[in-house]
């Protein structure tokens, strides 16, 4: 925060996160903004939308200082405010599922798997010097103990980071942001040998760049 160019958390979709990742932020003394969507909750359904993700979203925002919401109909405008709050050195949170943005990287997990990391976070690290996190949030006893975990700052090798500005030029620079992405992917393997059942969606055998045309993304196929 010293530098001026915000932070973004880039949280691990563990079953803690959602609530008690928060409430630990809030509790250190940190102000996030989290990236979010109009359907985020329990259920999408109408009935879903309508009584049972309200409560939990309304919990939620006791520990935020703001929600940026998400449209994939019109990304430009949540980029340009996430962008807007990086610049007032503020910290936005983005947690890795299907709405964290509208790319994902395949990344190999393992000795056979895939995970799927949003393209985001990377991006806006690579382009505006804004510092990134990795973050998980464990259930150490159930219902009595948690841990929420911030890595160290992810940093690319000296080697990849380009001299340029790239919050002035306004380039992507693919290899910073392969750098940022791998780092990631190694915080995601360590939490996971941690606490691989609360995990609620990351993998797959197959790569999904393999797969057939009509096969994207979904709840089911992990993020």
């Amino acid at each position: 925060m010293q530098r001026g160019h915000g932070a973004i958390l880039w949280c691990d979709q563990f079953t803690a996160q959602t609530i008690i990742g928060k409430r630990a932020l809030y509790e250190a003394g940190v102000e996030a903004h989290q990236v979010s969507v109009n359907t985020h909750g329990i259920s999408e359904s109408a009935f879903g939308l309508r009584f049972l993700n309200p409560p939990l979203v309304n919990v939620e925002n006791r520990f935020l200082k703001s929600r940026v919401v998400f449209d994939r109909d019109d990304a430009y405008q949540v980029t340009i405010r996430i962008q807007n709050i990086l610049k007032q050195n503020g910290v936005v949170t983005m947690t890795n599922t299907v709405h964290a943005g509208t790319t994902f990287t395949e990344a190999a997990m393992g000795e056979s798997g895939w995970t799927h990391l949003a393209s985001a976070p990377a991006n806006f690290a690579a382009r505006g010097r804004t510092a990134l996190f990795a973050m998980s949030t464990f259930e150490v006893v159930p219902f009595i103990e948690y841990q929420a975990v911030l890595s160290p700052e992810l940093t690319p090798e000296a080697s990849v980071t380009p001299e340029t500005d790239m919050a002035r030029d306004g380039a992507k620079n693919m290899a910073v942001q392969a750098h940022y992405i791998l780092l990631k992917r190694d915080r995601l393997l360590e939490a996971l040998r941690l606490y691989p059942e609360q995990m609620l969606t990351w993998s797959r055998r197959q790569r999904l760049t393999e797969a057939p045309d009509s096969t994207g993304i979904g709840m089911d196929e992990g993020s």
